[in-house]
């Protein structure tokens, strides 16, 4: 169980009369509920709150389950001294036109949905006096709990303090002021739990964002406890909240020792794998050696009849080159010698207005595939321009070439894409038919690249980049074709496991 499941839990047996046993002694919610009204009559009529208009009573089939004894149905408005939102003098351009935001200590606090989090102190927005008084119907004086009402802030919950000066609320927000001290904090957990914040996403606007109005909220229909029941609830509550945090410090530290020895004992393999230790040599692969000789000879026949440039030689190996002993039937071989293609995409012109002709960033190579939602898009004849070899194809390696935190990604294309190009920021690594792509995939994700990515690096330290010739230059351990798809398989066998484990 996770941390955050945990504390949801605790919330929803809270919220269900299930956390602490109810006393028959305790005063029944329903006497509350009249206390709360009594008290409402007596701030209407002296002018410190507004009438407002009287919710239906609750039906039958509004009722879910039995309640616990002591406890009743009730619309969260009776519950509440007020229920308002954050009043607009006029439209939201309107808004804009009178309040001046500054992020230096001005007059008043600006308090927004983003704002509301533990470090609520830090990063606030405030506004000048003359903004302030535009703001009237929306001041806030501490002691309000703030619900968050759209997005993915719903749920949350914000008792917001006496911070001495003047506040007022944002946009986005709902503010709730109840008789007693202690319902502001029950209630604050009630909105947090599955219970509450379920009901709120059912009461929700009908558009596409899920809102919840203040009309929505005074409507909603809730169970209510006894004022001591929430008063015990609450301290259990409190009382149980440190343990889970500490729980989560242990769960967290858990899960990153599992998730490191994941990575660790994925890269063991891939390592391995790459040293010739992960399969059994058998005596009857042809050779490595053979391998390169015939892509060789299949390369020079290209040239020759101009389906391919010739490419520059490139240096031999050095010993000092080769990190590790490989088996007999291996061989040390440069990257380059064993691709027909291999070239950075070119410098696009792209069109802002159209989603018609995506091209693959950097961003877009990801560790789990090719996202094209991240893709920009080029202009027409861009695109037409372009030869066909620099469209990606089936089988082709994207390695990334360029950015902090990208650079030294490789994927694999899995699935044919409909004339889509790289930019200059990826490099396309077309191999050579007699090699096993899947292989070269996992040599480039493997400790022996991606804990060495510096020395492959040039430029300045604000944009390093994998240039053409040092990817041309990886010296890689190569095994008989055999050999390549014995360990690609199981490579991808070991990854499903760990995966799945």
């Amino acid at each position: 169980m996770t941390p955050e499941q945990l504390k949801a839990s605790i919330l929803q047996y809270a919220m269900e009369g299930k956390l602490v046993k109810q006393d028959p002694n305790d005063e029944p919610a329903s006497e509350l509920l009249k206390k709360i009204e009594n008290e409402k009559a007596k701030l209407v009529k002296e002018g410190k709150i507004n009438k407002e208009r009287a919710v239906r009573p609750v039906k039958e089939e509004e009722k879910d389950g039995v309640l616990p004894t002591g406890w009743t149905y009730t619309r969260f408005q009776n519950i509440s001294l007020f229920t308002t939102d954050y009043v607009a003098n006029g439209s939201f351009k309107t808004l804009r036109e009178h309040t001046h935001k500054y992020k230096e200590k001005n007059y008043a606090l600006f308090v927004r949905t983003m704002d509301l989090s533990a470090n609520f102190k830090s990063n606030l927005t405030y506004i000048d006096k003359d903004s302030y008084d535009f703001l009237s119907k929306s001041k806030l004086f501490g002691g309000e709990l703030i619900l968050p009402n759209i997005g993915g802030s719903i749920g949350k919950a914000f008792l917001m303090p006496n911070l001495n000066m003047p506040m007022s609320l944002a946009p986005n927000s709902i503010m709730v002021k109840f008789t007693e001290q202690v319902m502001n904090k029950y209630f604050s957990y009630f909105i947090q739990s599955p219970m509450g914040k379920s009901l709120l996403l059912n009461n929700k606007g009908g558009t596409a964002t899920p809102k919840f109005s203040k009309t929505e909220l005074r409507n909603m229909v809730l169970k209510l406890p006894p004022l001591e029941e929430q008063k015990r609830i609450v301290a259990k509550i409190e009382k149980l909240m440190p343990l889970v945090d500490e729980y989560a410090e242990s769960y967290n530290r858990l899960q990153k020792i599992d998730n490191e020895f994941e990575d660790k004992l994925k890269q063991s393999v891939l390592q391995y794998a790459m040293e010739g230790k992960l399969v059994k040599q058998n005596p009857s692969d042809e050779p490595a050696s053979e391998l390169i000789k015939k892509i060789e000879n299949e390369k020079a026949e290209l040239v020759k009849e101009g389906k391919i440039k010739k490419s520059k030689k490139l240096p031999a190996i050095t010993d000092d080159e080769k990190p590790f002993d490989i088996p007999n039937s291996w061989e040390w071989v440069k990257l380059g010698n064993i691709v027909d293609y291999v070239q950075r995409g070119k410098s696009p012109k792209y069109d802002k207005e159209s989603t018609r002709y995506p091209i693959i960033s950097q961003k877009c190579v990801q560790w789990d595939g090719i996202h094209l939602e991240f893709a920009k898009h080029l202009k027409e004849d861009f695109w037409e321009g372009l030869p066909s070899y620099r469209f990606v194809t089936k089988g082709d390696l994207l390695f990334n070439s360029t950015g902090t935190g990208t650079v030294g990604r490789v994927i694999k294309v899995t699935e044919p894409f409909n004339k889509v190009p790289v930019d200059s920021h990826v490099t396309v690594i077309r191999l050579n038919q007699n090699i096993c792509n899947s292989y070269i995939l996992y040599f480039l994700m493997s400790p022996i690249i991606q804990k060495n990515l510096d020395d492959y690096l040039t430029g300045t330290t604000k944009q390093k980049e994998l240039g053409l010739a040092s990817i041309q230059n990886i010296v890689v351990s190569l095994p008989p074709l055999e050999e390549q798809k014995r360990i690609v398989a199981k490579i991808e066998k070991i990854m499903n496991s760990i995966n799945n484990h």
